[in-house]
């Protein structure tokens, strides 16, 4: 049995059959949490920053003149 931790969202998820556990070692949005040796995707955490709000545009929209 092994537990594997995604990257992104945090989530956990458990495998008991040798193949699925076999797949998620190459998958590398997962990280093996009950595995004793550390891997390089361990080490090489990149934190996340919050996403940048863009100020709304102040003020009226232009007018439009309509050529004839």
């Amino acid at each position: 049995m092994a537990t594997f931790r995604c990257l992104q969202s945090g989530n956990t998820v458990t495998f008991t059959l040798q193949h699925d556990i076999d797949s998620m070692r190459g998958h590398a949005g997962y990280v093996r949490i009950d595995d004793p040796s550390p891997t390089e995707v361990d080490r090489n955490i990149t934190p996340l920053r919050p996403p940048q709000q863009i100020p709304p545009q102040r003020g009226r929209p232009r007018k439009v003149v309509a050529t004839i």
